[in-house]
């Protein structure tokens, strides 16, 4: 039953081995330049700043 149970072991570990798939690599967030012209880009000056928080305690 040991040899078994090894065997088993051994042939979950060679496949959990090749099933593996590594995680893609994300570089990080480059900074962006100003946008040239309002409500282009990452920021846009037609939203304002901060948001109403939609939060209700009761």
């Amino acid at each position: 039953m040991k040899v078994t149970t090894f065997i088993f072991v051994l042939f979950a570990t060679i496949c959990a081995i090749f099933a593996y798939v590594p995680p893609k690599y994300v570089p990080p967030l480059q900074r962006h330049p100003f946008p040239t012209f309002p409500g282009h880009g990452p920021f846009n000056p037609k939203i304002k700043w901060p948001f109403r928080l939609r939060v209700r305690i009761f």
